[in-house]
């Protein structure tokens, strides 16, 4: 039987049919205490690839949860292609807001929109553009200093705790989503091996390629997030810039993550860098982020989908960013391959 992979219009997709399907083998969380709706979500995914059709979920992005996001993407989508995306991402934190305390710029307030989405039968995927705890308020484009560096990972002191404030403040918009049965595509520290916004955390640790920290800091908070708030619901996301180099050289380690993607913005879906490097690592893979380099409305999505199936055939799901990068304000966002 022909392999066929799925665009923007698949069907959403509920996690809990996955707990009464039966696979040849079960591929685990790398949390061991993860939930069974996040381990049959998880092995779900992990089959994807296998199955004869309907082998890729589609997803959307939809805004920053202190003041953009809304279900208007899904709504945008619908009307163009006559069905939803599964995945819907939501971003947590606009880190260059700097408010005068930076846990200010974390919000959770998109979780409402997502649990019904969930309910729905979708599955949210959730990032944060984190500030720069080296700094009260934020202080997104300013350099740090290796020992300021350290000093952030280190709860006792200042800059220390106000990482430790900020991850506090997403994990209760995670537990708010646990205490739903909502399991969540988890995106920590996204893109760190690039500078697209010229600083916040993630371009700052980028900056420590070849020190030890880098991965500590990956680490810490998978430790916080699963042993000190016992978060179950979460499958761990690691997610580096197709365009840039490095993309492994942040790798936690293969105990701190159950999915390796890329974000990748593009003019040829066929000539994206970094798929054989990720899936090396022998993870899931998905494109975490996907979209034109240049919003003209020129990128055809069904050629996205015509690479998936030639050049990347492990992705398990795709999810593409709103406004002029969204299937909708472009080509071939209905179109799946036969």
């Amino acid at each position: 039987m022909k392999k066929r992979a799925v665009s923007i219009v698949i069907a959403l997709l509920c996690f809990s049919a996955a707990s009464q399907t039966s696979y040849a083998h079960t591929v685990s969380p790398v949390n061991p205490d993860a939930g069974q709706t996040t381990k049959a979500g998880m092995n779900w995914l992990a089959h994807l690839p296998n199955r004869s059709d309907n082998r890729v979920m589609s997803g959307a992005f939809d805004g920053y949860s202190r003041d953009t996001f809304s279900v208007a993407e899904a709504d945008r989508l619908k009307h163009a292609t006559g069905q939803l995306p599964a995945v819907y991402g939501c971003d947590y934190a606009r880190g260059w807001l700097e408010p005068e305390n930076i846990a200010d710029t974390i919000g959770y307030s998109c979780n409402s929109e997502l649990i019904s989405y969930w309910k729905s039968g979708g599955i949210p995927q959730i990032s944060m553009h984190l500030a720069n705890p080296a700094y009260s308020t934020g202080h997104f484009k300013t350099p740090i200093s290796n020992s300021q560096y350290q000093n952030i990972l280190d709860s006792s002191t200042t800059e220390g705790k106000r990482l430790d404030a900020m991850l506090g403040k997403i994990a209760d918009g995670l537990q708010q989503l646990k205490d739903e049965g909502v399991t969540v595509l988890f995106r920590p520290l996204h893109e760190i091996n690039g500078d697209g916004f010229g600083g916040g955390l993630d371009s700052i640790i980028k900056k420590q390629r070849e020190n030890l920290f880098v991965q500590t800091a990956y680490q810490k908070i998978y430790h916080y997030m699963t042993n000190e708030r016992g978060l179950d619901n979460l499958l761990w996301v690691y997610a580096p810039d197709a365009n840039r180099d490095f993309k492994t050289d942040f790798y936690p380690s293969v105990s701190y993550v159950d999915i390796v993607g890329l974000d990748a913005y593009f003019t040829d879906s066929y000539s994206i860098k970094g798929y054989d490097e990720l899936t090396s690592l022998h993870k899931l893979f998905a494109f975490t982020e996907v979209g034109p380099q240049e919003t003209n409305g020129g990128l055809d999505y069904s050629s996205l989908i015509n690479a998936i199936k030639q050049n990347h055939p492990k992705t398990v799901y795709f999810l593409a960013w709103n406004d002029g990068w969204s299937p909708a304000a472009n080509k071939g966002a209905a179109n799946s391959l036969s």
